[in-house]
């Protein structure tokens, strides 16, 4: 019996060792982009290859796509299959003029099996402002550029930046597991109670 006990709290361990680590996902299906508005000149708008809405999920956080003014983005996550778990989003972007008033802003919607959108909240390119919470499963992420809107005094000619984007799947906490693993533990010794 006290091998059985060992194998069993080894198991339980284990488990909750494995659901405790949660994995970070990178965008990297670009499903669809609507390019907005850019008020810099040609150059200025060609530049760094910031039309590319590949760069969006390319994973390389070097390289970005510029939203545009008032444009958006649909990305999705290969790596995962069906539904995503409630998640931290978090959207890597790129500024080079921080220390300006070149304020960008974009909001995040989730998008579920339905094609339904959820707004999660409002990112911005300040330090500490580019992440938002899913709380219910999702398939797909937009990005609409709200630049104007949020700061309407921006330098900004081509809208918020985005170099990448992850999730992180919050995990079963590890006391669940234990949880449930005590409670098999006592079923099973009030069992074999009863059976002696």
């Amino acid at each position: 019996m006290n091998i059985l006990k060992t194998l069993l709290a080894s198991a339980v361990l284990a488990a909750s060792a494995a659901g405790a680590n949660a994995a970070t996902y990178t965008a990297d299906t670009l499903v669809s982009a609507s390019a907005g508005a850019c008020e810099g000149s040609a150059s200025d708008c060609a530049a760094n290859d910031r039309l590319n809405a590949n760069n969006a999920v390319d994973g390389d956080s070097s390289t970005f796509y510029s939203l545009g003014l008032g444009g958006s983005l649909v990305v999705g996550f290969s790596e995962i299959v069906g539904n995503i778990l409630p998640s931290t989003v978090s959207v890597f972007e790129v500024t080079f003029n921080r220390g300006t008033s070149h304020a960008e802003a974009a909001d995040v919607y989730a998008i579920d099996e339905s094609g339904s959108e959820s707004l999660l909240g409002r990112i911005t390119n300040r330090i500490g402002e580019s992440s938002v919470f899913a709380s219910s499963a999702f398939q797909y992420l937009k990005l609409v550029d709200v630049s104007e809107v949020e700061f309407p005094e921006t330098t900004s000619f081509d809208g918020y930046d985005v170099a990448k984007i992850a999730i992180a799947p919050v995990p079963l906490p590890a006391g669940g597991l234990l949880l449930l693993g005590g409670l098999g533990g006592l079923a099973a010794l009030r069992r074999r109670k009863k059976a002696a």
